[in-house]
């Protein structure tokens, strides 16, 4: 639907203004190039801001060891929009007239990178360390939020400005590194130099990442530019994401030949994690979630009135382009009624017509909200729910010593169900499944279907014994009573399943290192034999207290 009216838009401004010039406009990009700008690579080169009348130079950044703040740019007019981070809703409150438009990722990409040599574990262990980041600090707050949560004295952090080269960080000049997980990790594996991700999301900062912005001033000024901008960069965005080698090959011919494929496809997977595209609109913004990262961002967490933040969001109902400003000025040329009427009439219907798409786009949009929580075919909760209650979860263990388990249920030989009676089969035994683990789990258990015929329950202040035992319970709920799908010729089935049961460890720095332990002990279950219940043995230190 989106994609439709874009269209209808450009035609519109394609009859209106066929004799207009392109307007030209620059775009300051807030690092080299690489594939973190695809979306504007494709918009330009698969002719996007051609339609919508816009001749764009993309202007990268950081090359020669230099950086343009890309805010102080727009806001001088040396360049229309630029590519920030969340910061720029503190520039914002500061004075600085800027327009939030988008948000290309859901969650910011930035992160301290530390050596594993180098014994630091956690956000504690940086205090009086040496900290490489990027100046102005508005362009790193999301990753000194994080000290200030813990109650870090800020004149323990010895803030060193950046070169933008890991070479400090690999030579012991520097303890840690601003970087974006998806760039300098690949760099660091390439060079087998093990590393370790202090990611601010572990503390509770969860900010949005390159940020789509512009000033007030070229709003006010060119507000049907400022639409036709955006509407053209979010479909660039929407076909890099679906056409990534694509725009690899264009990026590795004409902007960044130094680049390699694996590289920029290192980029691509890593970016699709952090945008979602699947499950939310990209440049999506949420002005709740803004309202709290500015509260977090300004001093003592103060309230913010949401009223404040009415000009920092672009809201693109406001500064539609003025489609019949512009026909009229066509028609006043024209004597003949039968024409004006004519297009009256065209205008009306095109009008209808984007209001039911608009409707229709709420729609979905609604239906989205809902379904990136929660499973469609059981009702219980999805991937992404898990990963956000993994992650509340291991921040109260970071900060309360919560302790709590992880156990990875896996269907056996589930695709032999499928092979047999079919997926209607198949889909009523992963119901009936999911509604059995549900039953027999405790109020404040979680649990959700995050594969297949894969699920994954938390369970909170649980120890690995505990864990076991449910386990256990759970694997005689599946057991003793056969599943009696219809459609199956009324032959009971006999379903089993593997358990992979882990704690969260008091070494653990990021709550996938529990997931992934889970995940370890459910393929030794597997490769045992299936139907077993399998508990995570290694060399992660477990709380003394679990016995």
């Amino acid at each position: 639907m989106a994609a439709f009216r874009w269209i209808t838009l450009l035609l519109l401004s394609s009859f209106i203004t066929s004799s207009t010039a392109a307007e030209k406009v620059v775009v300051q990009l807030k690092w080299v190039n690489q594939f973190q700008f695809a979306g504007y690579y494709a918009a330009l080169e698969k002719g996007f801001y051609k339609a919508a009348g816009l001749d764009v130079t993309l202007r990268p950044n950081g090359y020669n060891g230099s950086f343009v703040s890309p805010v102080d740019a727009v806001v001088s007019g040396d360049a229309q929009y630029g590519i920030s981070n969340s910061g720029l809703i503190l520039d914002y409150l500061n004075g600085k007239p800027v327009v939030a438009l988008a948000a290309t990722l859901q969650h910011s990409a930035v992160s301290w990178l530390v050596l594993e040599k180098s014994g630091i574990r956690n956000i504690h262990d940086m205090a009086d360390k040496r900290l490489m980041t990027v100046f102005p600090l508005s362009e790193s707050l999301e990753l000194l939020e994080p000290f200030r949560a813990e109650g870090i004295d800020p004149k323990r952090l010895n803030l060193i400005q950046t070169i933008f080269d890991l070479q400090p960080l690999i030579d012991g000049q520097v303890d840690a590194y601003d970087g974006y997980v998806t760039n300098e990790p690949f760099l660091l594996e390439q060079k087998g130099i093990p590393y370790r991700l202090i990611d601010p999301r572990a503390y509770g900062i969860d900010f949005y990442g390159d940020v789509l912005f512009t000033s007030q001033a070229e709003l006010q000024k060119n507000p049907d530019q400022v639409a036709a901008f955006y509407q053209a960069s979010m479909a660039g965005w929407r076909y890099a994401m679906a056409h990534p080698e694509e725009i690899i090959d264009i990026i590795i011919n004409k902007y960044a030949p130094q680049k390699s494929r694996e590289h920029l496809r290192f980029e691509a997977r890593t970016m699709r994690n952090l945008m979602q595209p699947d499950i939310i609109a990209i440049g999506h913004m949420n002005p709740g979630r803004w309202l709290r990262i500015a509260e977090v961002m300004t001093e003592h967490n103060r309230a913010i009135d949401n009223q404040v933040l009415n000009a920092f969001l672009y809201n693109r109902e406001d500064y539609q382009p003025n489609l019949l400003r512009y026909l009229r000025i066509a028609t006043i040329a024209s004597v003949i009624a039968l024409l004006l009427a004519g297009i009256a009439t065209w205008i009306y219907r095109i009008n209808r017509r984007l209001s039911r798409e608009i409707l229709a786009r709420e729609a979905a949009e609604q239906q989205l909200r809902h379904l990136s929580e929660t499973d469609a075919l059981t009702g219980l909760a999805n991937r992404r729910a898990f990963d956000q209650r993994l992650h509340k979860e291991f921040r109260s263990f970071l900060r309360n010593q919560h302790f709590f388990s992880i156990i990875m249920v896996d269907i056996d030989w589930f695709k032999r169900i499928n092979d047999t009676y079919g997926h209607p089969v198949g889909d009523h035994v992963l119901t009936e499944f999911a509604w059995r683990l549900r039953d027999h789990i405790r109020k404040t258990d979680f649990l959700a279907r995050i594969g297949g015929e894969e699920f994954a329950i938390i369970l909170p202040e649980t120890y690995p014994q505990e864990a076991r035992k449910r386990s256990e319970q759970l694997q005689h709920v599946i057991n003793d009573t056969p599943f009696l799908p219809p459609g199956a010729d009324t032959i009971p089935l006999v379903i089993t399943a593997s358990f992979g049961i882990s704690c969260v460890a008091e070494n653990d720095l990021a709550a996938d290192a529990v997931l992934i332990r889970a995940d370890i002990a459910l393929y030794k279950a597997k490769n045992n034999g299936r139907n077993q219940v399998e508990l995570y043995h290694g060399e992660n230190k477990l709380a003394l207290v679990t016995q």
